[in-house]
């Protein structure tokens, strides 16, 4: 015989009682009048395990008896409940509790590690390319807004890179997405007094170059690798993938912490996205070796790719090392580490060493 009480449906009373089975399977409910309420035991629904709080046990007609002698419901029930007492078992002993934070928070790394960076890979290659178009609409806007400013090259120095571009490298990427429509944009970016030179690209095959990039380049060559490399983000839609990704970690941080506040963050854009994170190494390698193939085809020297890297990084470290003499902070920390590694450059290297040789494949 079980204690604890009996809640009439829609209710908040409650009245003393007791609860057992027969051997027949019937159970019955004996109130302290002595009165009793019977049934079919296959007919009553009992809740999980939690702790040490309340059981309950619901009756067909909606009422509920609730207990706090577990173990009694637990031996009561037991063919019904061997999920609900593995997970009792599981946590009440220390050691299995352990072991579960160890394979929750394994789990956790991993699927912020690899499942998600996995699944914006697909999701990003599934979509449609118009996706590209429509994620990226409006993102130049907010660029313009929030860090760019109109370029001070000259009319004929933006003609001329726009002409050679849609002459000579556009068409290299046709084979890949015939349905991009590259389009080059000029502009002048400032950070702390220092200008930045930099190209990146949106998902649409909006390609931004900024003026200090342009003076920074020796020749047309490194330019035009620094644009084949933002193709290959392009081709491989990269932006796509860190949008996605990132969609994926604010959702799945909303719902471990139950805070939605931050859902209004996802509205930002694609442009806020680029200014506050970097392409991983993975992208940056499928972007390199896109242009290096790209290059080898157009009788472009890969070595001109490590060239113009190498200026920027020169540069930027120079920029940042002024400013820290001031007692300011680095603000080009950020772009001196991009992941422009010796292992890029000797990359570059070796496919140079292939177009020396006239190869147009390197392996």
């Amino acid at each position: 015989m079980i204690q604890g009480y009996w809640h009439p449906q829609g209710s908040a009373e409650r009245f003393v009682a007791t609860f057992e089975i027969n051997d027949l399977g019937r159970y019955a409910i004996v109130f302290e009048d002595k009165t009793a309420y019977r049934g079919d035991a296959s007919d009553l629904k009992v809740s999980d395990r939690l702790g040490n709080v309340y059981r309950k046990i619901t009756l067909e007609d909606g009422s509920a008896f609730t207990t706090l002698d577990n173990d009694a419901i637990d031996l009561l029930f037991k063919h019904q409940q061997k999920t609900n007492a593995l997970v009792h078992y599981l946590e009440t002993h220390m050691r299995w509790i352990a072991v579960a934070l160890i394979v929750a928070v394994a789990t956790g790394f991993s699927f912020f590690k690899w499942g998600v960076p996995w699944t914006s890979e697909k999701i990003a290659q599934a979509l449609p390319y118009e996706t590209n178009r429509l994620i990226a609409k409006g993102s130049m806007k907010f660029l313009d807004k929030a860090m760019f400013d109109e370029s001070n090259l000259t009319k004929v120095q933006k003609d001329e890179i726009r002409l050679h571009f849609e002459q000579k490298i556009a068409r290299l990427s046709i084979e890949d997405e015939d349905e991009i429509r590259y389009k080059i944009y000029f502009r002048s970016w400032t950070m702390g007094g220092s200008e930045i030179p930099n190209a990146l690209a949106l998902p649409s095959g909006e390609i931004i170059l900024t003026d200090k990039f342009i003076q920074l380049a020796s020749n047309q060559d490194e330019i035009d690798a620094v644009m084949l490399h933002e193709m290959g983000h392009v081709v491989h839609r990269h932006g796509l993938e860190m949008l996605i990704e990132g969609t994926f970690i604010t959702v799945a941080v909303m719902m471990m912490t139950g805070d939605a506040s931050g859902m209004g963050d996802m509205g930002v854009g694609l442009g806020s996205a680029l200014v506050s994170s970097s392409y991983s190494r993975k992208h940056e390698a499928e972007a390199d070796l896109y242009a290096f193939n790209k290059m080898l085809k157009a009788k472009i020297d890969p070595k001109s790719f490590s060239n113009i890297m190498q200026s920027m990084m020169d540069y930027m470290a120079k920029e940042n090392n002024e400013t820290k003499k001031d007692d300011k902070k680095g603000y080009l920390d950020y772009f001196a580490s991009h992941p422009t590694t010796q292992t890029r450059i000797d990359l570059a290297n070796h496919y140079s060493k292939c177009f020396k040789q006239g190869l147009t494949t390197c392996k």
